[in-house]
């Protein structure tokens, strides 16, 4: 497996399957996929198959009183790569890449189903759950980068 930077239009398949089942492909564009300090990564298997991606955004969220902040947004793992190292391959990337621009944090609006993960990987939750509409349960996680 490799992790490297990909185009937005590059997440929507995966996007699609695993995040907006049934859902039209356009739920799978989000506001800020092209600016110029969002980083798209994949997760590619030997078989130059996309298997895991993560976006990471300039993001500040209010909550945090943080500036120069990224959000990490729109993770996924197929499901036949899950519990194989692919999603913190790509949170390391994603960590990386704002570290890289000079953030000191790095947040997201994560998944119940994936608070454990994000503590795994040293991950404070930031608020009590809250519902997104048509999507789910969710909890503000963040990391400090130093």
């Amino acid at each position: 497996m490799e992790i490297r930077e990909i185009a937005s239009q590059q997440t929507h398949a995966l996007r699609s399957q695993v995040l907006r089942p049934g859902k039209p492909l356009s739920e799978c564009v989000f506001e800020g996929d092209d600016a110029v300090t969002t980083r798209h990564f994949a997760a590619v298997d030997q078989t130059e198959n996309i298997v895991g991606i993560v976006s990471v955004y300039l993001n500040d969220n209010p909550l945090l009183k943080q500036s120069n902040s990224y959000q990490i947004r729109a993770m996924a793992t197929a499901p036949d790569y899950r519990g194989r190292g692919v999603g913190s391959a790509l949170l390391t990337a994603a960590e990386r890449y704002a570290k890289s621009q000079g953030a000191t944090l790095i947040w997201a609006n994560a998944r119940s189903t994936a608070i454990g993960f994000y503590r795994r990987s040293a991950y404070t939750l930031a608020s009590e759950e809250f519902m997104i509409s048509g999507i789910g349960p969710h909890y503000l996680v963040s990391k400090p980068l130093r």
